[in-house]
């Protein structure tokens, strides 16, 4: 892979880059629970519940707890929703090696390579247990920082924390409106449409 010119650091989304979900586990979990196809998504990330948590002012766990809450009338039960919110939470989703191939890679040639997500105070424990957190220089997130994607307060605090101006980083992200955020700051952007286009991309950046 060529050195890009003009990019010291890259930063890469977790959720739709480097992990993948798969929602055939949520749904084997609805069906054991009695639950409505979609019900789970639609109560744990309806905005006034998931909100604070994105944002840091209510823990993982206090989100989470509210999510079996409200789905106790749903459920019929207090016992059966917080079975239900257990197995949901106990999910950690997978790494694609693909990608963090890439990751290393780019580790290897000198560069700098972070991650940033809105999530929840637990991104960092789900990423050791995936056991990429020593993989990547540094990992931000909107609960520590306070401020979510596409806000260009978590793009710019993501460039400080890797040292570099925000127009020597290239930001790999999964939605329209978040690269587009990055680059409303000077960042180049790549919008992620799987691993081989990827791969074309950074092959195709001028060498320094």
């Amino acid at each position: 892979m060529s050195a890009p010119n003009g990019v010291a650091a890259f930063l890469f989304d977790v959720d739709g880059v480097l992990r993948v979900w798969d929602g055939s586990q949520v749904e084997a979990i609805e069906r054991l629970y009695g639950v409505e196809p979609g019900t789970l998504t639609a109560v744990a990330y309806h905005p006034d519940r998931f909100g604070p948590a994105l944002l840091g002012r209510i823990t993982d766990q206090d989100w989470r707890a509210a999510v079996a809450a409200a789905m106790v009338p749903i459920c019929g039960d207090v016992g059966k929703a917080i079975d239900c919110v257990a197995d949901w939470s106990a999910r950690h989703g997978h790494i694609d090696p693909d990608v963090l191939d890439v990751i290393t890679g780019l580790r290897t040639e000198g560069f700098t390579v972070g991650l940033i997500a809105n999530a929840t105070d637990r991104l960092r424990f789900d990423l050791v247990e995936l056991e990429v957190a020593e993989k990547v220089d540094t990992i931000i997130d909107s609960a520590h920082e306070g401020v979510a994607k596409p806000d260009a307060g978590i793009f710019l605090r993501a460039a400080e924390i890797l040292e570099a101006r925000p127009q020597a980083c290239l930001y790999v992200g999964a939605r329209p409106e978040h690269v587009a955020g990055a680059e409303r700051i000077g960042m180049k952007g790549h919008l992620y449409d799987g691993v081989e286009g990827l791969r074309t991309m950074l092959e195709r950046l001028p060498a320094k």
